[in-house]
């Protein structure tokens, strides 16, 4: 198997190069504040320089420098806090994130030990941060009060003392472990509204923290300073202890604002993040058949390789691929081997007698037959939740391996209820019963009675994200018994009967790009005139399930018919499946 280079390298290694470079820059530059040990200020930027540049030429090694790859990361990290805090430079805190977020993409997805214990140190240190934000409230409405100015002036002494000692260590770490949190999880840092607005409070205390609020305190200090040793009063104080006190109220109003968004994570996916989760697949590889498998009546396993030997796109559990076959006609399928194994993917794939014939020509081919794939897409990923319910049908199965797979690994909470004609036709039963005897409950229908998934969706724990796979009888049957504590995802194999019979009126759609306008009357669909002008843009199944014609919206407002998106994803505007989607309104403007 070929050896891997971390996942996140690419962008690791920019980090690490920029931050050697403005180590090497601040050799030659004098330092904004005296530093407290002159003698150690330039010769440990030549050392963070070359440990930087050193790491990241590290990085475009495989994965066998992984180890030591992150032992110089922590060892970079040491020297970077040493700088800062010991020898005392304003510049090597701020590269502290360059650091952090290099070593979380070259880190990865955490095993789950690990990732409580960087959720520990993320919760200690915002509670941290919280409790210190509202001391110096509290202290600064006792300056601001108290008619005695030597009490004012120690309280400032003391609040400036602090502002240079606890205070940045509380930011630095939360604002660093929630960094770290959101590149090694799927919560990303700008997926989502809720980690997006969370960084910029961070970010916008820490620019309100050095741009005028420790200014400010310094002066409230010096002038109580002044006026006790005058014999002066605290009115003498002048606008400087009013910005004290509005600065750090602000700041703890927003850290309350974080707390509450890291509960409730409202706002859902960003632009940016929708259009990632959607985004068009790779152009056509070549690949060959390696293996095929009988694994259950009608269904047989395909290994597919790179006809060159070379590795295979990455890929998350729940991505699928478009298979061409040499008929020419292109079926999807999910991948269900091991998203680490990147020299092959493996697909599932049962026989459908009343299809159209893609499956009955998979059917019959043999090892070394030559294909082409697309993608890999992935318009159902495993998203982070406090435990997960599987639910599949027959071939419905294949997408959740790869879940199961690594939420095992990771120590996850989970649970599979898998029905199926017969044990016979089910594949992977017996080895999922096997391997995981606590977590999987086989319900072939020849031999166990209709599960009850009212009851088993009520037990589920709070929070928990359902996933459901297979025939449309069953998707509608697990989305009539949802609670309201739960969160549905699903994966059709064919177009959902939607049952609003909405008209197909008529529409121009401008292709700004190509600088062409298309007519779309009632009756035709988008994609066919599309292809008119453009016949390059990917299309499959043009049911709206597979996802390849995905296309980017610049203006108008899509009408979303595909069975593709998530309800609470029906009023983007932002992309369209032009196979079954159309537009509201007399235009619409796509970027083809």
């Amino acid at each position: 198997m070929t050896t891997l280079a971390p996942p996140g390298a690419r962008g690791a290694r920019a980090l690490l190069f920029g931050y050697g470079a403005i180590a090497l820059v601040m050799t030659q530059l004098p330092p904004l504040f005296p530093p407290n040990l002159p003698a150690l200020h330039v010769p440990l930027w030549y050392l963070l320089a070359l440990l930087a540049c050193g790491t990241g030429a590290l990085t475009a090694r495989p994965a066998a420098h992984r180890r030591l790859t992150a032992g110089l990361c922590w060892v970079l990290l040491a020297c970077t806090v040493v700088q800062a805090f010991v020898v005392a430079d304003l510049i090597a805190m701020f590269c502290s994130w360059l650091v952090v977020p290099a070593m979380s993409l070259l880190a990865g997805r955490l095993p789950r030990r690990q990732h409580k214990a960087l959720v520990a140190a993320h919760v200690v240190s915002s509670a941290s941060w919280v409790g210190t934000a509202v001391t110096f409230v509290a202290m600064s409405v006792v300056a601001l009060t108290t008619e005695d100015v030597h009490v004012a002036a120690v309280v400032y002494e003391l609040m400036a003392t602090f502002d240079t000692t606890l205070l940045p260590w509380a930011n630095l770490a939360t604002s660093l472990s929630g960094i770290a949190l959101g590149l090694t999880t799927a919560w990303g840092l700008v997926t989502y509204h809720w980690v997006v607005t969370k960084l910029s409070i961070s970010v916008a205390i820490l620019v309100m923290a050095f741009g005028f609020l420790h200014d400010a305190l310094e002066s409230a200090g010096e002038q109580a300073a002044r006026l006790a040793a005058a014999g002066g009063g605290p009115d003498g104080i002048d606008a400087a202890a009013d910005v004290v006190f509005w600065g750090f109220g602000v700041a703890l109003l927003s850290l309350v604002a974080a707390l509450l968004l890291s509960l409730y994570k409202p706002g859902g996916r960003t632009r940016w993040g929708r259009r990632k989760r959607t985004a068009p697949g790779r152009p056509a590889i070549p690949v060959v058949v390696a293996e095929t498998r009988t694994i259950a009546a009608d269904t047989v396993a395909l290994t597919l390789r790179s006809t060159g030997g070379g590795r295979l796109p990455g890929w998350e559990p729940g991505a699928h691929i478009d298979l061409v076959l040499p008929s020419g006609r292109v079926r999807q399928y999910s991948l269900c081997g091991d998203p680490a194994e990147l020299d092959e993917y493996r697909v599932a794939v049962l026989r459908e007698p009343a299809g159209r014939g893609g499956s009955a020509e998979i059917h019959q081919l043999r090892a070394g037959a030559r294909l082409r794939i697309r993608g890999p897409r992935n318009h159902f990923p495993l998203e982070t939740a406090p435990a997960h319910l599987f639910i599949a049908g027959g071939i419905g199965i294949t997408p959740f391996l790869p879940m199961i797979r690594r939420l095992h690994a990771d120590g996850a909470p989970w649970l599979l209820l898998y029905r199926g004609r017969s044990l016979r036709s089910m594949p992977f039963a017996d080895a999922l019963a096997r391997q995981y005897p606590h977590n999987v409950r086989l319900a072939p229908a020849d031999t166990t009675a209709r599960p009850d998934l009212h009851r088993l969706l009520a037990e589920a724990p709070a929070g928990v994200g359902v996933y459901c796979c297979g025939p449309a009888s069953l998707l509608d049957a697990v989305a009539g018994a949802m609670p309201p504590h739960g969160v549905l995802h699903t994966e059709r194999f064919a177009a959902a009967d939607r049952g609003d019979h909405r008209p197909d009126l008529p529409f121009d759609a401008e292709l700004r790009r190509t600088g062409s306008t298309v007519h779309v009357p009632a009756g035709r669909t988008l994609l066919a005139a599309i292809h008119d002008v453009d016949p390059t843009l990917d299309a499959s199944c043009e049911e709206g399930v597979c996802g390849s014609c995905i296309t980017r919206v610049l203006a108008g407002a899509p009408d979303h018919r595909d069975s593709l998106l998530e309800a609470h994803e029906r009023d983007r505007t932002d992309v369209i499946y032009p196979c079954v989607s159309r537009a509201h309104g007399g235009r619409i403007v796509l970027d083809i």
